[in-house]
């Protein structure tokens, strides 16, 4: 099964957010980061004078709002890698996938990529794409509508993809 389609930076920029989300990875930088601000905060506040009271006040208050820090920590992480995202010109452009029993292959004009489906270690989606994860930080971003299928071959490609990504799992 041959399927086309383009990947833009909009689908990098969308596999970033979710690897974000779902990976170990950036769970664990996220909690590393948020318990070394809270190490320092707690730091400031005890040679910085303040009552205990005033501390302990403090750190609930930080306690409270770090459900919305946790949502700011990654917004800013995503805006610090569109940058880099964009710059990715290998990872974007018109793409052939080769799709067989034992391997896919993702093939553009500057790149080719081959991998075995059991090497997929996590599989993630949305609305539009697939993320066909190896590590936590290297992901296939997978279009789930080809552009050369039409809607009977389409659901096929997408059922073999969910089959084969899932097999392992």
């Amino acid at each position: 099964m041959i399927a086309e389609f383009k990947i833009t930076d909009e689908d990098l920029i969308a596999q970033q957010k979710n690897a974000i989300n779902n990976t170990k990875y950036y769970k664990r930088a996220l909690v590393m980061t948020m318990l070394l601000v809270y190490i320092l905060y707690f730091f400031v506040l005890i040679f910085a004078g303040f009552s205990m009271d005033t501390i302990i006040f403090s750190i609930i208050l930080l306690l409270i709002i770090s459900p919305i820090a946790w949502q700011v920590y990654k917004y800013i992480f995503l805006i610090r890698n569109k940058r880099v995202i964009k710059q990715r010109k290998n990872g974007m452009g018109v793409f052939t996938l080769t799709l067989s029993d034992n391997e896919f292959v993702k093939k553009s004009q500057n790149l080719t990529e081959k991998f075995r489906w059991d090497e997929i270690n996590m599989f993630q989606e949305d609305s539009e794409r697939y993320y066909l994860y190896l590590t936590d930080l290297i992901a296939i971003t997978i279009k789930k509508k080809p552009d050369n299928m039409n809607e009977k071959e389409m659901l096929e490609y997408q059922a073999f993809i969910k089959n084969k990504a899932n097999i392992n799992k």
